[in-house]
């Protein structure tokens, strides 16, 4: 096993990163070749494994990676990872999501379906596959991608679109009528519909058809590098295909979209106010989000008042470097 402690892996975890804006995109051609290429070195592992059919699996373990950075300096964060058994590796991955959840509750909850099993144990022929995935994802260069410092890097391409289209089926594709827009093609339709016009800040911006935020992407990428600030917009994306919704959730946090996104799963044939239904499950996410903060605040404050009152059974008892009493 690894010895590797966890908590020097996590502190590479990207924490809110808040620019906004950026100019320092690579040329087109760069991102577009390691999205594809990590979305087709991620598919023939999780297929070579023999995994299982939960698409979400490989789909989360990429969303979940992109959310570690990869500083200029200090340890090589992929090489870190790379170095975690799977059972380590596994224990990573699910914390990454419950330190998401204390930043930003609401995207963590529309994204669940790709990190909601995590919270089991693995067993040895899921924490192989697992770890296959990863590794072939990191060999791909993923964190050049998404672990970039600039916003405006991690916004040059979407890696979840073409993973997820890669793991599914063609029939399956087909059934859901499922196209994911290439980068280029979404520049050209957003080009199309701005016609030399940005919206203002504030304004609202959605797409309903999402798939996995692929026009949202081009978007915001062109606001920031006209000098806008992507956080003073309110973005929205409905996807009726749970794992594709979830990824645009995730996604929202790779590309920094701000602090106003809606993530609507659901039908817009039958679902008109799908924005409305995610602000009102917004609000009921934030209010418990803020209910178990509250309690933990007080658990907190009971524990410590309880270790000032009760003094130890046996103040000469050694303690070991673990911090339990010896026996």
């Amino acid at each position: 096993m690894a010895q590797i402690d966890l908590r020097t892996v996590m502190t590479t975890l990207s924490g809110p990163r808040h620019d906004g804006t950026g100019n320092n995109a690579p040329s087109a051609a760069e991102p577009e070749a390691i999205a594809h290429e990590t979305a087709e070195r991620a598919a023939r592992a999780w297929h070579r494994e023999r995994a299982g059919e939960d698409l979400a699996v490989p789909v989360g373990v990429i969303a979940t990676l992109a959310q570690f950075s990869r500083p200029a300096d200090g340890p090589d964060t992929a090489e870190q990872l790379r170095a975690l058994d799977p059972v380590d590796l596994w224990r990573a991955l699910e914390r990454v999501w419950a330190l998401r959840w204390v930043e930003r509750p609401e995207l963590a909850t529309w994204a669940a379906p790709l990190h909601r099993w995590l919270t089991s144990p693995p067993s040895p022929a899921a924490g192989d596959a697992v770890a296959a995935v990863a590794h072939a994802a990191l060999d791909a260069g993923l964190l050049d991608l998404t672990g970039a410092e600039d916003a405006q890097v991690r916004r040059s391409a979407d890696v979840l679109g073409p993973t997820l289209a890669r793991v599914r089926s063609a029939g399956a594709r087909e059934a859901l009528a499922e196209v994911h827009s290439p980068p280029d093609v979404a520049d050209l339709l957003l080009r199309l519909v701005l016609l030399d016009e940005s919206p203002s800040p504030g304004a609202s911006l959605g797409e309903p058809t999402a798939g996995t935020g692929g026009l949202v992407r081009a978007l915001a990428s062109h606001l920031a590098s006209t000098g806008h600030d992507v956080h003073r917009f309110n973005w929205s994306m409905n996807e009726i295909d749970p794992v594709a919704a979830a990824s645009c959730a995730s996604n929202a946090l790779t590309w920094d979209l701000g602090p106003d996104v809606l993530i609507f799963c659901g039908d817009t044939l039958t679902n008109s106010d799908g924005p409305e239904q995610a602000r009102r499950a917004r609000a009921d996410i934030f209010a418990h989000h803020a209910e178990l903060e509250e309690q933990a605040r007080s658990e907190a404050l009971t524990r410590r008042a309880a270790s000032l009152l009760s003094p130890p059974d046996d103040a000469t008892s050694p303690v070991n470097e673990a911090g339990t009493r010896g026996d």
